[in-house]
């Protein structure tokens, strides 16, 4: 038997079949690595932004008192106004 032959042979050999079974459980090794590993990085970035936050809590208490105290009032008026209207939506909506 030629090389070409045992490559011949090789080629033409019946596929092994398919497991959906395996299939299905490297699938979802592989999705759980990929879901860990975003969640990694994403808890990564909000530890760093808490960080960043605390390190500038000073600065900006003393920059944002004064304009919260102003504008208190009118985001309570706009909190319960767009409230009432996606209650209203929700409510009215056809059927």
């Amino acid at each position: 038997m030629s090389p070409d032959d045992r490559i011949a042979a090789f080629l033409t050999a019946a596929r092994p079949a398919v497991e959906p079974a395996f299939d299905a459980a490297v699938m979802q090794r592989v999705a759980r690595q990929a879901f860990v590993r975003s969640l990694m990085t994403l808890g990564g970035f909000a530890l760093v932004g808490a960080l960043a936050l605390w390190a500038a809590a000073p600065v900006l208490a003393t920059a944002l008192e004064p304009a919260a105290q102003s504008l208190g009032t009118g985001v309570a008026v706009l909190a319960v106004t767009f409230s009432l209207l996606a209650l209203g939506e929700r409510i009215f909506r056809p059927a």
